[in-house]
This record gives structure tokens, C-alpha cells and sequence, in this order.
């Protein structure tokens, strides 16, 4: 519906302009009036109305006037013009601003909504090219991001590129060192199973982490972690990969920060060459494989792991084994106890049988999945989710530790006694009253909510997950969106101010977690909260 704005100097004008308007079958409105240009400038300053009908001679600024006026502020409404003067002069100075349509008093009702449909139409055909240019450039950007993930893949991935690939818009991939590196965020709401949700994490950590000499561009493979690759320039290897380093370390203190996600990540080494990349991919692939915690969460290639004793193909059977057993038994906590034992058998052999480990997962994962079959158990509960399949081809032990977990989990949980999930509920609703109540308390996260039920960090998480589909941290940023939205509606607050009352110290953060979940910023949900009240 378009809305209208009426000036004239003459009351009755006015209300019979308004009568009309409203006893049409138009689909317009009018928003406000107003008896002289002055007056009327203000309002259309505030309401930025679609269609001005205004008198031209009227006190204080004529019609003419007022259009000037607007024009200068940059408002783009259609314009009608009414008056009682048949006079050329003022005919040709509404011409010349742009005015199509001049009514003289008296005209009559028919006359008045003929111009209104014109204007509709011609209101309608301005907002189809809009969106037409809107839809094409954001095709423009998909199909650029689509053209930066072939080439970024070609290039991890070994394959040849032209030279002309390197020259594509939003892509500058000159330098004099080039590394790739691996990323994995815990705890967070974002996924990275299409290019545009790669690029929007990367406007987040492009800014104030690293600088401008270096260039950082993303892929994912499989929808879960990111491949980075670094280009730039630098006063020696060392100096260059010292700065990705410094900016590896703010950005992962951000993210624990004011998202309560944990970032985890393995890096290669830098190579002169661009085709270097393929190499220090397969070195960050390398570490990245190897990693079964969090205790060094960015790890560079060659730098000193703690040695393990290498474990043997038969002792890694024979927990395998152990666990089955333990699971068919319903025992979640020994299973979780000697998954961790062929965990570290797992890592002692990382870097050398890669394959093998990823075999021997899938192994046990199907193994199990058949003995809760023979038990009775139905297959389809337990059927292992498709994305176990790219966790298991590219994460880190890590990945497959978390992942064989939750499985047993889930499969001990069907074989236990439903008085455990009664008591997960309980635990459940007070980790709820806990997040609710301390929303503005910017410490709060897993850790914290862990400590107050008394239980381990590990427990909750998967308790909540399962009881809610949500993670804690996934359902504090919702609350706290919910409870931004109710503030920015209900109260005068200023958006800073919202943001400390929502547990964000950190501004920049809060707005880019409020546009993530409700689509515009801050300002721009309080500008339409303040419209809507006006009417």
C-alpha cells in the first residue's frame, strides 16, 4: 500500500481530498496532512510518503517550494499539484521539477483517482525495476562467490587454473606467500554449507584481525569446517605467518567472547608460489588429523607435538571390542571411557595411517549399529546421520571423537532405564532458568552453566542438545535476541545500552548477532518499531 501526504491551505480541500482518497478501492493510504509547506516539510522528512498532492499557493512556503525542498533532501515521491490559478507560469516551473500531474480547482473524484492510478502504476513499475536490479546483483555476487570457491578448490585441490582465473572481481590472489589453513567452530550457530555463508563469517573476521597487506579468502567441503587460504606480502616467511598467528589469536578470543564459540584450527606452511597451496593444505590436513583436543588450538605445521607411545592394530581392536560390550550393556560411561583409550591409540598413529583410522571408524560405527539390530533395537533410530560420512573423510580426531560419542550416547541411551531421562529434563529446565535470568551477565556460557548444575561440561551440552535441538550457546544468543527485540520495542534505551543489558560489551558483536537473527541491524528494527507507533 503507498502512502499519501496532502497539503493545502484550505480545510475543507483537505478533507475532501481525504474522504475521496479513502472511499476509493485504491491501494493507498494517507498518512498525514498538513495546511503549509513548512509544516508539511517536517512530516515528509519523518514519513518519506510515496505521493505528495499539494496547493501551490499556501503561507510560509508554496508547493512549488516544498518539492524544491524535498528534492534537495533526497526523497523520491511522486508529485501532484493542485490549484485554482490556470496560469502558464506556474505550469511550466512544476514541469521543470518533475511534476507529471496538475489538478485545477474544482475537479472532480473520477479526476483525482485517474491521477492516482497513474501514479500507482507508475509507483509499481519504479518498485519491479528495483527488485529487478536487486535480484541481478545479488545473482552478481552469488556467481562471483560461486567463481572465488572453483578457484579456491582448483587450487587446494592441485588443479590448474588460467591466469585469467585470478582476476576475477573481489579476488586479488597476488602476493609473496601463500598458506591455507583449517578452521572449526564449536558451539555457534554457523554452518558453512553454502558459499554465502562462507563469505559472511569472513566479513566478520576480515576487519581488525589482520592486516592489509594479507587477504584471506574461505571454502568448505563439507559443509562443517573452513579451508582458509592467506595471500599477501611480507618481511620474510616468518613475519608472515607471525601475523596470521596474531590474527588467528584475536579472532578466537572474539568468538569465545561475545559468541561463546571455541575456534580450533591447523595451519601449513607458506609457500612463494600459488600452487604451493595444494602442499600446505595436505600439511594443515596432516596436523588437523592429529588433533584430539582443544588444550592447543592453533597449530601450525612442524611445530612440537607431545610424542605418544604408537599403538597397535590389535590393541585398537581390542578396544573397539571393549566398547561394543560396554554399549550393548547400556554402560554410556565405560564406553565414553574406552573410547577415549582408542582415541589416543588413534593419535598415536595420525600423520601415517590416516586412511586406516578413517576405516577403522567407520568400522566400529557399523558395528555397533548391527549388534543394536540383533538386540532388537529399531534400525532406523540408529541409522548414523549422512554427515558422519564428510566428518569422517575430512575432521580431525576431534571430530570423530565428538561424533563417535554422541553415537554411543544416543545408543546407550535407547538401552538404559527412561528414569535417567527424567532426571536429564530436571537438569534440563534449570539450565534454562539459569540462562534466562543472567542474560545480561556477559561471562555466562557452556563452562559457567556446566559449574552451576554441577556437572561436566561434555554432559550438559549433549543433555541440552538433546532435550531442546538447540546448543546452550545457540539457545543464550537466541534469548538474548528475544530480549533485545522486547527492549528496542518497549522501552527508550539506546542501542548501547541494549547491548550491556543483553551480556554484549563488545557493540560491533551485538549488531552482528542481531542482523544474523532478525535480518536488519539494530538501528534499523528501532527506526521501524518508532514508525509503526506513529500510526
Amino acid at each position: 500500500m503507498y502512502r499519501i501526504m496532502i497539503v493545502d491551505d484550505e480545510d475543507y480541500v483537505r478533507d475532501l481530498l481525504v474522504k475521496n482518497i479513502r472511499s476509493s478501492s485504491l491501494a493507498v493510504e494517507v498518512v498525514a496532512v498538513a495546511g503549509d509547506g513548512k509544516e508539511a516539510l517536517k512530516s515528509a522528512l519523518h514519513l518519506n510518503p510515496d505521493i505528495l498532492i499539494t496547493d501551490i499557493s499556501m503561507p510560509f512556503m508554496n508547493g512549488l517550494e516544498l518539492i524544491k525542498e524535498m528534492q534537495k533532501a533526497s526523497l523520491l515521491s511522486k508529485y501532484v499539484v493542485i490549484s485554482g490559478y490556470d496560469e502558464f507560469d506556474y505550469a511550466r516551473q512544476a514541469i521543470s521539477l518533475g511534476v507529471k500531474d496538475y489538478l485545477l480547482k474544482p475537479f472532480l473524484p473520477q479526476e483525482l483517482e485517474e491521477v492516482l492510478e497513474k501514479m500507482i502504476n507508475e509507483l509499481d513499475s519504479q518498485k519491479t525495476l528495483q527488485q529487478n536490479m536487486i535480484l541481478l546483483r545479488e545473482q552478481a555476487i552469488i556467481r562471483e562467490g560461486l567463481y572465488r570457491e572453483k578457484v579456491c578448490k582448483d587450487l587446494l585441490e592441485g588443479r590448474e587454473c588460467r591466469e585469467t582465473d585470478y582476476e576475477q572481481p573481489g579476488m586479488d590472489l597476488t602476493g609473496d606467500y601463500y598458506l591455507a589453513g583449517i578452521l572449526r567452530l564449536t558451539g555457534g550457530t554457523w554452518d558453512f554449507k553454502s558459499q554465502e555463508s562462507v563469505e559472511e563469517f569472513l566479513l566478520l573476521i576480515r576487519e581488525g584481525y589482520f592486516p592489509p597487506e594479507i587477504r584471506l579468502y574461505a571454502v568448505s567441503f563439507d559443509g562443517a569446517h573452513l579451508v582458509v587460504i592467506w595471500c599477501g606480502t611480507g618481511d620474510g616467511e616468518a613475519a608472515f605467518t607471525g601475523k596470521i598467528k596474531a590474527g588467528m589469536e584475536k579472532i578466537q578470543t572474539s568468538l569465545r567472547k561475545y559468541y561463546q564459540i571455541q575456534l580450533t584450527s591447523a595451519i601449513g606452511c607458506p609457500y612463494k608460489s600459488r600452487e604451493g597451496l595444494c602442499t600446505s593444505y595436505q600439511e594443515a590436513m596432516a596436523v588437523w588429523r592429529g588433533m584430539i583436543n582443544t588444550e592447543h588450538p592453533i597449530l601450525f605445521y612442524g611445530e612440537a607435538h607431545e610424542k605418544q607411545e604408537e599403538g597397535s592394530s590389535s590393541s585398537i581392536r581390542d578396544w573397539k571390542n571393549q566398547i561394543r560390550l560396554s554399549v550393548r550393556l547400556g554402560q554410556k560411561d565405560e564406553a565414553l571411557l574406552q573410547l577415549k583409550g582408542l582415541i589416543k591409540s588413534y593419535a598415536s598413529l595420525a600423520n601415517k595411517k590416516n586412511d586406516y583410522i578413517s576405516v577403522s571408524v567407520k568400522e566400529l560405527i557399523y558395528a555397533i549399529q548391527n549388534d543394536m539390530k540383533h538386540a532388537g533395537f529399531d534400525r532406523e533410530i540408529l541409522e548414523p546421520a549422512a554427515s558422519m560420512q564428510d566428518r569422517i573423510h575430512y575432521g580431525s580426531l576431534m571430530d570423530m571423537k565428538e561424533m563417535l560419542e554422541s553415537y554411543i550416547q544416543t545408543c546407550c541411551l535407547v538401552i538404559s532405564d527412561y528414569s535417567e531421562e527424567t532426571k536429564a529434563s530436571a537438569v534440563v529446565k534449570q539450565m534454562k532458568l539459569l540462562l534466562e535470568n543472567n542474560i545480561k551477565d556477559s561471562k555466562v556460557d557452556l563452562e559457567w552453566v556446566a559449574d552451576k548444575v554441577h556437572f561436566s561440561s561434555s554432559y550438559v551440552r549433549q543433555i541440552f542438545k538433546q532435550h531442546t535441538g538447540e546448543g546452550v550457546g545457540e539457545y543464550l544468543i537466541r534469548k538474548r535476541m528475544e530480549h533485545a527485540g522486547m527492549l528496542l520495542q518497549k522501552t527508550s534505551l539506546k542501542i548501547q545500552e541494549v547491548s550491556e543489558e543483553c551480556g554484549y560489551e563488545n557493540q560491533r558483536y551485538f549488531a552482528s548477532s542481531f542482523k544474523k537473527f532478525y535480518g536488519c541491524t539494530p538501528t534499523e528494527f528501532k527506526k521501524a518499531v518508532e514508525e509503526e507507533r506513529l500510526y
